[in-house]
């Protein structure tokens, strides 16, 4: 994905080709390359007397170029020169940026961070021949990599724009529009297999880019029209390109053939479905009583008469407490005994090199950080649970499937060392074992089965929607407050464009009301509504279901919901029906302010924007300022936060800021259950360390 071709990066480059792989070199004021950038190779390897020739100081410059000195902070000039730099027709045609260039990178976790261009790194495509007659003489169509941050060989379809300079150049008017774009287009798709408005169907990039010309050309747009057309190709093509990113991100997800995206992850269980559609709660919460009930059961069978003793021999490892010395009707049975130490210390060698690896990798690919299919989902559900924008049944399954895949395991783990300690045969040892594991993936099992999403539709629908909602600012949309200081206008006149109510853009009557109405309607939408209205009319089932959208449930639940309240907003793609107030949305579209040129454009502009940098107490936008863009550094810091509480503390501010106090106390207690969950997930390995030692001792 290269809309903008080439960038100038100089008074010039040259370039360094090394068994086929070419690298960005540069050329000095004076035209001069420096020795570095001279050096050849022989049989794949450098020159040593090229290398040794090249003074201290250069191969300094070139490390602080390349591997800058940690804490260096953007400024304002240089992510407004990212979205502004010229195409250049050198050797080196065809890049998108520059090193130097501070760019958003889009981690595995779907999330984009601002950081700077290390190296440009460019390969002929894996199918180019280079002993060809017919090449010989001729350039492959290179294929550019890119090391931005602590992130290396970064596809350009990776990089964009920053937001931060974006937003300095052309104002909040573009992000105002693709919050109206989204929710066109979940609108207008639908879930009906082999339907043309099928969301698998739909090219949303394509749709999104309709919308955009309609949009731009509109004459009330007219002022930002102007200021589009002046700041020339690049930055046009800049724009449009990250303002398009959320329907490229759902795009990759409905074509499955590109290989982003794994719906058949294993480590997507009937929790994520829940977490994800906010549908389908029976057999989850089965699985959730059998996983809770069947380790009781195990606990109970093996335990017994022996309850009243159990602490007693755990914390004293006294041979002759009951739970640990044969009764008369244990048969002899295996306690103390060599083959029955032999089996305990086997199981607990057994959780220490498996089971505490495995424990470890599903906590990191529940914290959203891993490159899994299932990792880049719970990231996007943390995104919007951050935002505070779930709805009930969400939440309900995002917790679940985070606590599930993290303590839960643990706990279970631990738990089975217990029932193990207090079992008398060795066969019952093994058996327990296994029960757990049966326990522990039952929620996987579940959805494995062939009845459940056998062709993974609900799940990529529910992906698509989760795109949608993690990008929408719906609290903000209900709240004319937020939203002026958003886009950077008074509150009464955006109250006034929302018709004087504070819902600003929310309101179930009147979206429904301009559902209806052709005004604000395109000539295919018309068409297929007056179509729908008159295949009622007449009775035509099919002709119904061809022309008008039809509404898709996961599970019973909801269906059940709209039968008895007569509403939708539960269905497949028509969750924020609510928000489809066009009426109002034509009126706010073209509120935002257009940005003076003389802030970004000139000498003036450029030294004050120098002096504007990105700080930790006031970070650009998406500038992870202490993590940067290292996954495991953001792992960390994520673990940090909630182990300070910090976490808590950002959760229940949300909610006062959403004004949605009724679920402060939910996220109070989950931000306790929080702490204990990855708190335990931390002792977790020590304590099978501590029982590999205890238990064959006291057993």
């Amino acid at each position: 994905m290269n809309a903008r071709g080439s960038r100038v990066t100089g008074s010039g480059e040259e370039h360094v080709n090394v068994d086929g792989i070419e690298m960005q070199t540069e050329v000095d004021e004076k035209g001069r390359i420096s020795a570095i950038d001279k050096l050849t190779t022989r049989s794949g390897r450098l020159a040593i007397g090229d290398v040794m020739s090249i003074n201290d100081e250069d191969i300094i410059n070139e490390i602080n170029k390349e591997f800058p000195k940690a804490g260096q902070m953007p400024s304002a000039y240089d992510v407004i020169q990212t979205c502004l730099s010229a195409p250049e027709t050198g050797k080196y045609e065809g890049a998108g940026y520059k090193v130097g260039d501070w760019v958003e990178i889009q981690g595995p976790d779907t999330k984009w961070r601002l950081a700077t261009v290390r190296r440009i790194i460019r390969q002929a495509p894996d199918e180019w021949d280079w002993n060809d007659e017919d090449n010989i003489g001729k350039e492959p169509d290179w294929v550019f990599y890119y090391n931005c941050g602590e992130s290396r060989m970064l596809e350009e379809e990776k990089l964009r724009a920053p937001q931060e300079g974006l937003i300095r150049i052309f104002g909040r008017r573009p992000w105002v529009w693709q919050q109206y774009a989204l929710l066109r287009y979940e609108n207008f798709v639908r879930f009906q297999h082999n339907h043309q408005a099928d969301f698998d169907e739909v090219d949303a990039q394509e749709y999104a880019r309709g919308l955009w010309e309609e949009w731009l050309q509109d004459p009330k747009n007219h002022d930002f029209k102007v200021l589009y057309e002046d700041v020339g190709e690049v930055g046009q093509q800049e724009l449009i390109e990250h303002i398009l990113s959320p329907f490229i991100e759902i795009d990759d997800v409905t074509e499955t053939e590109n290989g982003k995206w794994d719906f058949g992850d294993e480590n997507i269980s009937a929790f994520t479905y829940v977490a994800v559609l906010g549908s389908g709660l029976t057999v989850p919460l089965i699985c959730f009583v059998m996983q809770m009930t069947i380790p009781f059961l195990l606990l109970f069978a093996a335990v017994g008469e022996r309850e009243d003793t159990i602490w007693d021999s755990v914390l004293s490892c006294n041979q002759f407490a009951a739970s640990t010395y044969p009764k008369d009707d244990d048969k002899g049975g295996s306690f103390n005994s060599t083959h029955g130490k032999t089996m305990v210390t086997l199981v607990a060698l057994y959780y220490l090199f498996k089971v505490v690896p495995d424990t470890m990798v599903s906590f990191y690919n529940t914290a959203g950080t891993a490159d899994t299919s299932y990792s880049k989902i719970m990231s996007m559900r943390k995104m919007v649970w951050d935002q505070g924008d779930d709805r009930v049944l969400q939440m309900l399954g995002y917790k679940a499937d985070l606590y599930m895949n993290t303590a839960f395991e643990c706990l279970l783990y631990s738990l089975n060392l217990f029932i193990i300690y207090n079992t008398s045969d060795v066969l019952d040892v093994i058996l327990n074992a296994l029960a757990i594991e049966f326990v522990h993936q039952l929620d996987e099992a579940f959805r494995a089965s062939a009845w459940w999403d056998s062709d993974d539709r609900f799940i990529q629908a529910g992906t698509v929607e989760l795109i949608i909602q993690r990008t929408l600012f719906l609290n903000m949309l209900k709240d004319c407050k937020r939203f002026a200081e958003w886009i950077g206008e008074e509150e009464d006149i955006v109250m006034k464009a929302c018709g004087g109510e504070g819902e600003c853009l929310y309101n179930r009557k009147l979206a429904l009301e301009d559902q209806e109405n052709t005004e604000f309607m395109n000539g295919t939408e018309a068409w297929d509504w007056r179509c729908a209205e008159a295949a009622k009319q007449l009775g035509r089932k099919f002709a119904v279901e061809e022309y008008d959208k039809p509404f898709a449930y996961f599970g019973w639940e909801n269906k059940l919901y709209e039968v008895m309240t007569g509403r939708l907003d539960t269905a497949i793609f028509n969750k924020l029906e609510n928000y489809r107030v066009w009426s109002r949305w034509e009126r706010v579209l073209y509120l935002a302010k257009i940005p003076e040129k003389s802030s970004w454009q000139g000498e003036d502009a450029d030294e004050a924007n120098k002096k504007i940098e990105s700080s930790v107490k006031e970070p650009f936008r998406n500038h992870a300022v202490v993590a940067g863009t290292s996954p495991l550094k953001l792992f960390l810091t994520e673990l940090l936060s909630v182990v300070t509480f910090l976490y808590l503390y950002k959760c229940v501010r949300q909610c006062y800021r959403n004004k949605n106090y009724s679920a402060m106390a939910f996220r109070m207690a989950d931000g306790l259950a929080n702490w204990f969950c990855y708190v335990y997930q931390m002792l977790f390995p020590f304590f099978i360390l501590a029982a590999l030692f205890y238990m064959p001792s006291c057993y």
